[in-house]
């Protein structure tokens, strides 16, 4: 199965980029060199973990031609993309509009919304609207526990409890205040810290032996749930395809 992974949020500073950039990492640990797109001209930080992402202008049409088609486009590559809160409107209204699903499918590929909540009624509304406007797209819910915890009103409205009950979902865990700043370093891979011998006598790395396990314990969980999803989609793929 191949997996065209979008992920969205309503809102700016939700971990939307670093979700991406796990996303990105989790494929490339599998051993699968996936398609990287940034949909954040400005800003670039996806781009910047990746030297070969592409930077995608959707205010411009022929660059919105070339972000679906090579979504669609059939190839085993994983696709990872990172849709800027200021352009989610605008993307998901072409994935509504568009027949990048249908032809997404036809070429062996699941398209999948990784959509982060936050603590914001609207957030959980339009998480439950693309869950029903999409039902040929997976959708998984993603919890960031570094955002602020949904009040007690927001946690008993019905979207949330909604939210609550869906089956696809991923959590992301509450980073070390002290360590966010380092990971946000776009020169720190990911894969390559997990794949590095963790030792108290190497003093070779960038990070510390207790900085290196601290960002491990992190990524594992996230890593964990990421695969538990996926495989979840693989699954229902498969069964669909017999």
């Amino acid at each position: 199965m191949s997996v065209a992974a979008m992920v969205c949020s309503l809102h700016a500073h939700s971990g939307k980029t670093l979700l991406a950039r796990v996303l990105a990492e989790h494929f490339i640990l599998s051993g699968r060199a996936p398609l990287i797109f940034d949909t954040d001209g400005l800003e670039r930080r996806l781009a910047a973990c990746f030297a070969d992402a592409v930077v995608v202008d959707l205010a411009a049409v022929p660059e919105q031609m070339l972000l679906f088609d090579s979504l669609a486009w059939p190839s085993p590559a994983p696709r990872v993309v990172d849709v800027a809160h200021q352009t989610a409107r605008v993307f998901l209204k072409l994935l509504r509009e568009t027949d990048f699903i249908a032809e997404a499918r036809a070429s062996g590929i699941v398209p999948v919304l990784f959509y982060i909540a936050d603590r914001d009624r609207r957030s959980r509304e339009e998480a439950v609207a693309l869950r029903d406007a999409f039902d040929d797209c997976a959708l998984v819910v993603v919890e960031n526990e570094f955002l602020p915890r949904p009040n007690a009103v927001l946690r008993a409205g019905e979207a949330y409890q909604t939210l609550a009950a869906h089956p696809l979902r991923v959590t992301m865990p509450r980073l070390a205040d002290d360590l966010v700043e380092l990971i946000e370093d776009p020169r720190c891979s990911l894969s390559t810290l997990i794949r590095a011998p963790l030792s108290r006598n190497d003093q070779g790395g960038d990070l510390s032996f207790d900085a290196a396990t601290a960002f491990r314990a992190w990524l594992m969980p996230l890593f964990r749930d990421i695969h538990r999803a996926l495989a979840n989609l693989d699954a229902k793929a498969e069964a669909l395809a017999d």
